[in-house]
């Protein structure tokens, strides 16, 4: 629990962080996998934006219980909003808030600087590895799905912003495209 309270303690200590990060996605059963690299801003307490520099055009915005996914290569934008139980499944939401985290997770020691964050109950993922850096914002988060397919962010230097370029956390749809919800309506 300190690397925990130590990591939420330091989110909260700018309006907002930057960082470049690399994220390799490894599918159940392969050793290889796909990677992309690029750009994440993030704020307390539920804002985040993940742009990708290479391959470029991907983005994937937080704000409040919003997920915005835009692919500018298909182009596609895709807007989801998080029920109460995906919220809680959300390993930020865990992060950002240590008391829930306590609720939902089992937490262990991983490490010297680190913790894992077991489910209590089953869900979109199996355990959540984050090993914190100088600073105690993370280097690596990594994700393991039930399935046992593994997602691995590695961030380099962490540094404060103001915010997103442009000062929006949800990601703007190419020109002429309509975010379609989960409804299947436009947004």
């Amino acid at each position: 629990m300190p690397a925990l309270e130590a990591l939420n303690s330091a989110l909260r200590d700018q309006p907002a962080w930057q960082a470049e990060y690399t994220q390799t996605y490894v599918a159940a059963g392969m050793r290889t996998g796909d990677e992309v690299s690029g750009v994440v801003f993030l704020a307390y307490p539920d804002r985040a934006l993940f742009r990708t520099v290479a391959p470029p055009g991907q983005m994937m915005g937080l704000e409040g219980r919003l997920v915005r996914l835009v692919d500018l290569e298909v182009p596609s934008c895709d807007d989801h909003h998080l029920d109460v139980d995906e919220w809680a499944r959300v390993p930020l939401a865990a992060v950002l808030d240590p008391q829930s985290a306590v609720d939902r997770f089992t937490i262990l020691d991983h490490g010297d600087r680190g913790f894992s964050l077991v489910p209590r109950e089953p869900g979109g993922v199996d355990r959540v590895d984050v090993i914190l850096g100088n600073g105690d914002l993370p280097d690596e988060v990594v994700v393991v799905d039930p399935q046992g397919a593994t997602n691995r962010l590695r961030f380099t230097v962490w540094r404060p912003a103001d915010g997103p370029p442009g000062g929006s956390w949800l990601p703007e749809p190419p020109p002429g495209l309509e975010c379609v919800g989960d409804d299947g309506a436009g947004f």
